[in-house]
């Protein structure tokens, strides 16, 4: 299957190393506006191109995006007539009632596409959903916290990964996330109560801050608090609590995905079991073993389920 890797920063770090390791997937093209950083890029017969509309020209079979929302829309849209596969980052585009337009017509036109929510891809996390599903009788509450380090936020350097308006923030970039898996553990939810607040104070250990009140299938309560840290590490902890016993899933590290624990507690507090991440595919960047397990199910089967929960990510937010 030849592909076309459009984008430079993640594109490289995270999706060409998993690329290399599918033995299905043959690497075509490379695309970036700046082409000097894809002369980093060392594959024989490789082509490069700086103009994303090039790659139509050639013989590709899948298409994967790793561009900032503003572009991928572009591309998403020209792709309609094409009907070329394709997998893309989240958010689909600037605008809510873009993105479902998007959807709408890569559904009518049945191209098959995924969209890449990093959390649901990770095997932990999966054995939540089980537990959950296993256990939903018993089900009470659930509240998740994290503490994201971001260089562009803290610094206020000036991309699209700071601006709300081009799909950046900590809305459209992080929240976007925990909005998606908590649908994937819990199914639909609706808001009851958000506060977002911008803190400029030196002393405190985050910038922005977001709170969120939920009720899932309007019985499960469920809090989300979301910040920026200054510094440290990134700390992700989901807590779920049941009649009998409870879980924590949580990580303090420098890598999203790399480092998270799961432990379930009995009423007493006392550990019962302890899951590990089990780390099996030795890539640099966390990120890059969940896109690895998204691309060997995509290549396995079809399915419009991320889309959906990425959807309605995005029309929740816009809500905020």
């Amino acid at each position: 299957m030849n592909v076309a890797l459009i984008g430079s920063n993640f594109a490289l770090r995270g999706y060409l190393p998993v690329i290399k390791k599918i033995n299905k997937l043959n690497l075509k093209i490379v695309c970036s506006r700046n082409i000097k950083k894809n002369q980093k890029i060392n594959i024989k017969g490789v082509i490069l191109e700086n103009n994303w509309k090039n790659i139509f020209k050639h013989n590709i079979d899948l298409i994967i995006l790793a561009v900032p929302p503003k572009i991928q829309e572009k591309i998403l849209l020209y792709n309609l007539k094409f009907k070329k596969k394709i997998i893309f980052e989240k958010p689909i585009s600037t605008d809510y009632l873009l993105s479902k337009k998007i959807i709408q017509e890569i559904k009518n036109k049945k191209i098959k596409s995924e969209v890449n929510l990093t959390f649901l891809n990770h095997l932990l996390f999966k054995k939540v959903k089980k537990i959950i599903n296993d256990n939903l009788s018993q089900l009470i509450s659930y509240k998740v916290s994290w503490g994201v380090l971001s260089q562009d936020m803290n610094k206020r350097i000036i991309s699209w990964k700071t601006d709300e308006r081009r799909g950046g923030g900590i809305k459209n970039i992080f929240l976007i996330h925990v909005f998606s898996y908590i649908q994937f553990f819990f199914g639909e939810y609706e808001k009851l109560n958000v506060r977002v607040k911008n803190i400029n104070l030196q002393s405190l250990r985050y910038k922005k801050f977001i709170y969120c009140e939920l009720l899932s299938n309007s019985i499960y309560r469920g809090n989300i608090s979301l910040f920026v840290k200054n510094k440290g590490l990134q700390e992700h902890k989901i807590e779920i609590k049941f009649k009998k016993f409870r879980l924590k899933l949580f990580t303090k590290s420098k890598d999203w995905t790399k480092d998270f624990v799961l432990k379930t507690y009995n009423k007493k507090n006392k550990i019962i079991k302890t899951y590990k991440n089990e780390i099996d595919l030795k890539f640099e960047d966390g990120r890059s073993d969940q896109i690895y397990r998204m691309i060997i199910n995509f290549l396995k089967k079809s399915s419009f389920t991320n889309q959906i929960y990425c959807l309605n990510a995005e029309k929740n937010i816009n809500d905020i």
